[in-house]
């Protein structure tokens, strides 16, 4: 082990109806869903049975403060030291990160403060989506047109529909499956989660995304979720299914200035409260094989008035597949 020094969006209650079953083979969807990258399947579904050694391996990180390797190939220090500065410049001004990542491959990755407490936002939707769907396929038929708009667009009413037409089973179950406490499946946006319990739904969810079942054709929703930093940075070259969550103190206009001061509910720290964050959670198909990630954080995120989007995450999920590089390399070099 090396160590080293929600969404916003408000559906109205015509945008969230339920226009009936969508079609699952996807011709009429988004350019970003119809032509992105396709990846080996079957070498995906050679890591599901590792999932609970992964799992494991997660629980026994000690990262405790700061930067930390762990597995059995490490990044080289120069990657590490970029990464590092990184979070330094994500840290500064006593903003939170807590992050964790694995190359399946070689089941090695890296992690930091991943046991602190954060809000998950809206990235628990792909969690509970992926779990209503392996519980109940029938739901894609009778309700799909609120997971995509949950998924690809992260409205909150059909998520909040969902929950209400099918409850919290499903997701309680892959709590138990997973080893992350029931209390996770209770909330509609958990505040007191961890990024490794994140990770480890997770690892549920890549199972279901590349197991053969009635609704698989879903998980090309996950290949354009909106505002996931590394779909923005990896997905042109890379297969993802990722979801992201923020929270930012938008006014009525979808306005949010980021040099403006941030209220003090936002920034005290207190995770029961819904403080400011963008987050970031899936998997990368790379060439190097799949890794899964976690990255919670307490940065605002902002819109603006022409609806561009200025992320803070961009820098940080690109050295996250330079780590995965490194690994292969060290790999490689053995």
């Amino acid at each position: 082990m090396l160590s080293v020094g929600l969404a916003l969006s408000t559906a109205s209650s015509a945008a969230a109806s339920n226009s009936g079953p969508i079609d699952v083979s996807i011709e009429n969807e988004s350019a970003a869903i119809r032509n992105a990258p396709a990846y080996d399947t079957e070498d995906a579904k050679r890591y599901i049975d590792d999932m609970p050694e992964i799992r494991e391996l997660i629980d026994g990180i000690e990262d405790g403060d700061g930067l930390t390797a762990f597995g059995k190939k490490l990044p080289s220090g120069e990657v590490m030291q970029k990464l590092l500065k990184e979070i330094r410049s994500l840290t500064a001004d006593d903003h939170q990160l807590s992050m964790v990542m694995v190359d399946l491959r070689t089941k090695s990755g890296v992690a930091y403060k991943s046991s602190l407490r954060m809000c998950t936002q809206s990235t628990v939707k792909a969690i509970y989506v992926g779990a209503l769907l392996e519980s109940n396929p029938e739901a894609l038929q009778e309700n799909g047109k609120y997971m995509r708009d949950a998924i690809e667009f992260s409205l909150n009413d059909p998520y909040r529909c969902l929950r209400d037409i099918y409850g919290d089973a499903p997701m309680r179950r892959w709590c138990q499956e997973t080893g992350v406490d029931e209390g996770f499946a209770a909330s509609y946006y958990p505040r007191t989660y961890t990024a490794r319990d994140m990770f480890k739904l997770w690892t549920k969810l890549y199972c279901f995304l590349n197991t053969d079942n009635p609704a698989g054709s879903f998980a090309a929703y996950y290949a354009d979720s909106s505002c996931s930093a590394t779909k923005k940075q990896l997905g042109g070259r890379f297969p993802v299914q990722t979801k992201a969550g923020w929270e930012g103190g938008l006014d009525e206009n979808l306005n949010y200035d980021p040099d403006a001061k941030i209220p003090a509910f936002y920034t005290d720290k207190d995770p029961e409260n819904d403080e400011c964050s963008i987050n970031d959670t899936g998997v990368v198909y790379s060439d190097h094989g799949p890794y899964l990630f976690v990255i919670y954080t307490d940065h605002p995120f902002g819109v603006y008035r022409d609806y561009t989007t200025v992320n803070p995450l961009y820098n940080l999920t690109e050295l996250l597949y330079e780590v995965q590089c490194s690994i292969a390399e060290h790999e490689a070099a053995s």
